[in-house]
């Protein structure tokens, strides 16, 4: 029997600086592709057309309230998230990277009480998110940009060319 490979483990960067042990959370945006429902003459039914991305939004969850991780509020900032994606079957971990760019919206320190952790919960607003599989870049969104690669194609190519950009 095989079993699935499951999330072990995870470090994030921020900036680079590893937070190795001090992150203790994170959560990944959803990818929703926002739709526009349309029916023509003869159609049974409405079927959605893609209007572009949803809004993306990402939380990290630190151990402490590191003064480096406070000064970026209202800043735009780049994190790597680094899970450890493995199965039961002895075969090498798989290298997955997502790096999220984006505007910290919100600094969400936990309760002052006494003997509890010192946690810090951080939102952002994504501009940017890349999604890298064991060296294959599985998507790259830029929002700015209008750039939305995914599976190796650019599905956003002709809109920038039609706009001549």
């Amino acid at each position: 029997m095989t079993y699935p490979k499951q999330i072990r483990n995870y470090n994030a960067f921020v900036d680079g600086v590893s937070y190795f042990g001090r992150a203790t959370e994170g959560k990944l945006p959803d990818l929703k592709i926002m739709t526009a429902g349309f029916r023509g003459a003869g159609m049974d039914g409405p079927v959605g057309v893609d209007m572009g991305l949803e809004a993306m939004k990402s939380e990290l969850t630190f151990a402490e309230w590191d003064p480096a991780l406070s000064r970026l509020i209202g800043r735009v900032n780049r994190f790597v998230l680094r899970p450890v994606h493995k199965g039961e079957d002895g075969a090498a971990a798989d290298t997955m990277i997502f790096t999220i760019g984006g505007l910290i919206t919100i600094w969400e320190p936990g309760a002052l009480k006494p003997g509890s952790e010192s946690l810090l919960k951080m939102t952002i607003d994504l501009r940017t998110y890349r999604y890298e599989h064991n060296g294959e870049v599985i998507w790259d969104i830029d929002l700015e940009a209008g750039k939305r690669l995914i599976g190796g194609v650019d599905q956003l190519a002709d809109h920038r060319r039609a706009m001549g950009i």
